[in-house]
């Protein structure tokens, strides 16, 4: 199902972060909005000389009068003229340059992203691009490099490259790239994160010890399948608690200030990074990451309205990876009506169980996962009283997604009666809380959903 998947990746949370003077919000390639620059204080090598020189936030006077000029150039009193605004940027930028301002503080990056917005404007792409680029490995070196940037920086700095990556994916056409870029900068912030928390780094460890496990049995058998054996879900009644108004609160008594203060923009990437393992049909990589994501979502003390979300779509991804195995199966199986004798080669055979075997545990856990957003939402009457009401509306899409989840894994395993029930829910949700998306893949599924009924009702008519 081309459209699910297609569906399944739109659903990237849409975080919120202050809108500043120099932001621009843009709608990326899955629906996130980002603002790039802002006005945070970053480092320069030299504490004493960083807290002189930048921390009162203001530039030379020869500065500032450029300033005014280029304002008021891209202003609607002189016609948006973004053509002369990015002149005396450019002016401006040089003179910082003359006097050696360092690259890495706030007061000379700002001045590079107002010129690639304009560039932007100005339908240069690739130049405005190109900065993106710079700025964004100049950011992942000095990151990179000890003592480049000293400590009471670095969280600024690390929230500030997460901004600028997001941003370049914007403009970012090679898929590839989009996604070593991803990779390379989440590894970076993961790292700053397992310094800083020990509940994490014993979480790592745990999980380390169970892939060598696994993989140790896996090199035995030659296979590695899905690992189920430890899969829970973290929406129930147990972890997220609901307020007589309605409202959610996590309880999970975690700590998460060593995700602070780039948790938004750590999330978002992941799920970017998600989102371009789906485009280039790598479902494995996507639903390993999304697996992670969740748990670490609770870790960090997400709002649970995006932790909801994240279930479902795990849910999603998960029947993505069943359907996966089951068009392995279907291939082998045709292979093998072609050549019977293949039917009783053991290296067949163990193939076939390999991928039926992954095939029911993706299914089982796709089922969990819809379920328990669902008997969530059930035992909550608030939760649904006050749907309409939702600041977040990431609980009622959850909801919504988690039913037509359902409804598809019924028409998956033929029972049309119980998924025609789930989608005209489904339906009838995502009308109430305008959920376009949902709703016309819905009706779509319906629509297949009746045939399929309709069809055998004349099978069964031809036989009588």
């Amino acid at each position: 199902m081309n459209r699910f998947l297609q569906f399944s990746s739109s659903l990237i949370r849409r975080p919120v972060f202050a809108r500043k003077t120099y932001s621009k919000w843009l709608w990326g390639l899955t629906g996130v909005s980002v603002a790039t620059g802002g006005s945070f204080l970053y480092c320069y090598v030299n504490h004493a000389a960083y807290d002189k020189i930048w921390f009162k936030g203001s530039y030379p006077s020869e500065i500032r009068e450029l300033l005014k000029t280029a304002i008021w150039n891209e202003s609607n009193k002189a016609n948006f003229n973004y053509g002369e605004a990015l002149k005396v940027y450019i002016k401006i930028l040089n003179r910082l340059d003359e006097k050696q301002y360092n690259k890495l503080i706030d007061h000379y990056t700002r001045i590079e992203l107002k010129i690639a917005d304009l560039l932007e404007k100005l339908d240069l792409v690739e130049d405005a691009r190109n900065i993106y680029t710079e700025l964004l490995y100049r950011y992942f070196n000095a990151l990179n490099t000890p003592g480049n940037v000293p400590e009471p920086y670095r969280s600024e700095m690390i929230r500030k490259d997460l901004r600028l990556l997001i941003k370049s994916l914007e403009l970012n056409r090679d898929l590839d790239l989009g996604k070593r870029n991803l990779l390379a900068h989440l590894l970076l912030v993961q790292e700053e994160i397992l310094c800083k928390s020990p509940e994490l780094k014993e979480f790592f460890d745990k999980r380390k010890e169970r892939t060598s496990k696994r993989l140790m049995k896996a090199s035995n058998d030659n296979e590695i399948g899905v690992d189920d054996e430890d899969f829970k879900t973290f929406v129930n009644s147990d972890n997220i608690l609901m307020e007589q108004d309605g409202s959610m609160i996590l309880d999970l008594q975690k700590k998460s200030s060593a995700w602070e203060p780039f948790k938004e923009e750590f999330f978002t990437a992941r799920d970017l990074y998600t989102a371009y393992c789906l485009s280039s049909k790598d479902i494995s990589s996507a639903l390993s990451c999304k697996m992670t994501t969740v748990e670490w979502m609770v870790m960090a003390d997400m709002p649970p309205g995006q932790i909801l979300l994240a279930q479902a779509n795990l849910g999603s991804l998960l029947y993505l990876e069943a359907e996966k195995f089951e068009s392995d199966l279907s291939q082998i199986k045709s292979r093998c009506e072609l050549d019977p004798a293949l039917k009783q080669d053991d290296k067949i055979i163990k193939a076939l169980r390999f991928l039926n075997s992954n095939k029911v545990k993706c299914l089982k856990m796709a089922n969990q996962c819809y379920d328990s957003v669902i008997d969530f939402s059930k035992k909550n009457k608030r939760l649904r009283f006050h749907m309409d009401d939702q600041l977040d509306t990431a609980v009622s899409q959850a909801v919504a997604l988690s039913i037509y989840g359902k409804g598809i894994l019924d028409l998956h395993g033929g029972s049309l009666l119980k998924a025609e029930r789930y989608l005209m829910d489904s339906i009838k949700l995502a009308k109430e809380i305008n959920f376009a998306e949902l709703l016309k893949e819905a009706e779509d599924e319906l629509d297949k959903t009746r045939a399929l009924k309709l069809k055998e009702v004349d099978d069964i008519d031809k036989l009588n």
